[in-house]
């Protein structure tokens, strides 16, 4: 039993120290926690509770020990946020968060907001990538963001007309 204990916590020391060597890469430097952010025109938050956590339209990783290590994503970066699901828009306002388990938003921005993709995760039923919005409303944002709500192609959207 104690060797189960010690490796189980060996795994996560590795792991925990895996994120930061990955965030070293990429930065250069240790990031802190990001604080809640809102990219693109919509008004600052007052506090981290003023977003809840909200439901996907689609199933998310049933086990988060299953989920795979971030890798640094290898293309151009270029992407877009789509709150398009099966071709609805489902989610006007795509929301970033503090990791794939999804535990607080980190920010949010309008669907077909440009984003930097910056790391990638293989996950046994969701995928995500963590994505950067370099000119956010208080500067640059970051977060995970499930696959289904990143494009690769630019993302037009619907805007309805009223009146005659």
């Amino acid at each position: 039993m104690r060797r189960t204990i010690g490796f189980g916590l060996a795994v996560f020391v590795l792991v925990a120290a895996g994120a930061y060597i990955v965030t070293l890469q990429i930065t250069g430097q240790a990031s802190p926690p990001p604080e809640v952010v809102i990219a693109s025109t919509i008004a600052p938050l007052n506090s981290v509770s003023d977003i809840p956590v909200p439901p996907l339209p689609f199933d998310d990783n049933p086990d988060p020990t299953a989920c795979g290590v971030p890798m640094i994503w290898s293309g151009n970066g270029q992407a877009w946020l789509s709150g398009y699901y099966e071709g609805e828009l489902v989610q006007p306002i795509v929301y970033l968060y503090d990791s794939h388990l999804r535990d607080r938003v980190t920010g949010m921005a309008a669907t077909g907001t440009e984003v930097k993709i910056m790391l990638y995760q293989q996950n046994p039923t969701l995928n995500y990538y963590m994505v950067q919005i370099p000119n956010g409303e208080g500067g640059k944002v970051e977060g995970w963001v499930p696959a289904p709500f990143v494009s690769l192609e630019p993302v037009e959207v619907e805007t309805t007309q009223s009146g005659a």
